[in-house]
């Protein structure tokens, strides 16, 4: 399944074969702060929606998971194609723990994330 959210924002999903999840959005001037860079809140919900997807991509049949903690650290400014790599870094039985980042096109890390996720 994929999220409304990321159709409505125009946010690409790529489920890669090793588990990782990428999401991709083209940025415009609508998803600037005051200050002329993408807002933080937007690089947190594509962070956010990688490392979950990829903790979803773990669970069988009618389990479901959601986020319960999350961390990231703002490492540039961020403008352009966007684009959030998740992967799950240790799945147990009803917890997850993930880890993304967001790069600019030009490879510039802007964001780094770590989160859990309870498994049900």
């Amino acid at each position: 399944m994929h999220s409304p959210l990321n159709a409505k924002l125009g946010i690409l999903t790529e489920d890669l074969e090793d588990g990782s999840v990428r999401l991709s959005l083209d940025t415009d001037a609508s998803l600037r702060n005051e200050l002329g860079s993408v807002h933080g809140g937007i690089i947190m919900l594509l962070v956010d929606g990688a490392m979950g997807r990829a903790a979803g991509r773990t669970l069988a049949p009618g389990q479901i998971c959601a986020t319960v903690q999350f961390s990231s650290q703002f490492l540039a400014p961020a403008a352009g194609r966007l684009s959030a790599l998740g992967r799950v870094v240790r799945r147990g039985r009803t917890i997850a723990f993930a880890e993304g980042e967001v790069r600019r096109e030009d490879g510039t890390v802007v964001a780094r994330a770590h989160g859990t996720w309870v498994i049900r």
